[in-house]
C-alpha cells in the first residue's frame, strides 16, 4: 500500500487515496504539519489508479519534489524513494511504497488508521470489534454495528464507533482480485462452501470444516463455533419445517443473549473471529457466514449447505 516516512522521526504513515497535507489537520487534512511555513491546506498525494502524484494546492511557500519546487496547482508523478518538502526544499518526507491504497478507517481525533485485514476492518480494533467494515458482493462497502445497524459507505464517509469519529477511505475503483490463470488457486466464494460441524456430546468442543469440491478449509475447534452451531441448527430446523429459504434460520439477538456465552459484546467478537478466519483462508465474501436481517435484530448463518455430526 502507499506509504510515506517522516525523515526526522523515521515514522511511517499509510496513504489515503487523497492524502492531504496541511497545518489544520483532520478532517480537512490527512496529515497535520506543525511547520509555520506550511499552509493550512498545502498539498496532496493522490492515487490516480495507476500511480501516485504530488500536487501543490496553491500553497504560500511551495511544495518541493527532489528539491525542485512544483508550479502552483501543478501535479508531478512520484517515484518510490522520492524526497518531498512542504514549505521549504529540505527533504522532510520520503515516499517509500507506491502500492495501491488499501481501504482503511481513519480516527479523526488522532491515532493510527485501521487498515483492511484480510477482508474485514474491525473497529476500534481486532481485539475489541464493536463494528465491522466489509465489502459486499456488488463491490460496495458496509459498516455493520454490533447493534445490527448496517450503513453503506463510500470514500470519505464519516461515522462514529466506540465514541470516536472516523473517516472511511477507499479508492472507488478496486483492483482485480483474481490474478492471471495458472497463478495460485482460484478464489472460493462463501456461497460455494459446504459447512461440516463435528460436536462433542457435552457440546464444549465444536470443530468446523468448510469444503468446496476437492478443497478443504479446516477452521479447527474454537469457542466461536458454538454460535455458528446454534445458528446452523435453527436454519436446518426451519428448512425441515418447510419454510422458504429466505425465511430460514433467523434468530433474534435477544433470544441468543439468554445464553451468557452469546451475549454482547461476546457475540460481536465471535462473529468477527469466524469472518476473520474465513477471510484469512482466502474465502471471498467471508462476512456472509453470519447475515444480519435489515431493519431487525435478527441474524442467521449465511448458508443452508450444512451438516452436523456428534463426535
Amino acid at each position: 500500500m502507499g506509504m510515506i516516512r517522516e525523515t526526522a522521526t523515521g515514522r511511517t504513515y499509510a496513504l489515503e487515496p487523497e492524502h492531504v497535507f496541511g497545518r489544520i489537520g483532520p478532517p480537512r487534512c490527512s496529515q497535520k504539519l506543525g511547520d509555520p511555513l506550511v499552509s493550512c491546506v498545502h498539498a496532496v498525494l493522490r492515487w490516480t489508479g495507476r500511480d501516485w502524484e504530488l500536487r501543490d494546492l496553491n500553497s504560500t511557500n511551495g511544495t518541493y519534489l527532489e528539491g525542485r519546487r512544483l508550479a502552483e496547482a501543478s501535479s508531478r508523478p512520484v517515484a518510490v524513494g522520492a524526497r518531498i518538502g512542504f514549505g521549504q526544499p529540505a527533504d522532510q518526507w520520503e515516499f517509500i511504497d507506491g502500492g495501491y491504497p488499501e481501504a482503511m478507517a481513519v480516527p479523526l481525533d488522532g491515532g493510527d488508521p485501521v487498515a483492511l485485514d484480510g477482508e474485514i476492518i474491525a473497529l476500534p480494533s481486532r481485539n475489541e470489534p464493536q463494528a465491522t467494515i466489509y465489502k459486499t458482493r456488488d463491490g460496495g462497502w458496509v459498516l455493520e454495528h454490533g447493534d445490527n445497524a448496517r450503513v453503506r459507505l463510500s470514500d470519505a464517509a464519516t461515522f462514529q464507533v466506540a465514541g470516536r469519529p472516523w473517516r472511511f477511505c477507499c479508492f472507488e475503483t478496486a483492483p482485480p482480485t483474481i490474478g492471471p490463470r495458472g497463478r495460485g488457486p482460484v478464489p472460493v466464494e462463501f456461497g460455494a462452501l459446504d459447512l461440516s460441524f463435528a460436536v462433542s456430546r457435552d457440546e464444549e468442543h465444536v470443530e468446523l470444516i468448510a469444503r468446496c469440491g476437492d478443497r478443504t478449509f479446516d477452521l479447527g475447534a474454537r469457542a466461536a463455533h458454538y454460535l455458528l452451531l446454534t445458528l446452523a441448527r435453527r436454519r436446518l430446523d426451519d428448512a425441515r419445517a418447510g419454510f422458504a429459504d429466505t425465511s430460514c434460520g433467523w434468530v433474534d439477538l435477544d433470544e441468543l443473549s439468554r445464553d451468557p456465552s452469546m451475549c454482547a459484546p461476546r457475540l460481536n467478537v465471535d462473529v468477527h473471529r469466524v469472518r476473520d478466519k474465513l477471510g484469512r483462508l482466502g474465502i471471498v465474501d467471508a462476512a456472509k457466514i453470519v447475515e444480519r436481517r435489515s431493519g431487525s435484530r435478527q441474524i442467521r448463518i449465511g448458508t443452508g449447505r450444512i451438516a452436523i455430526r456428534t463426535l
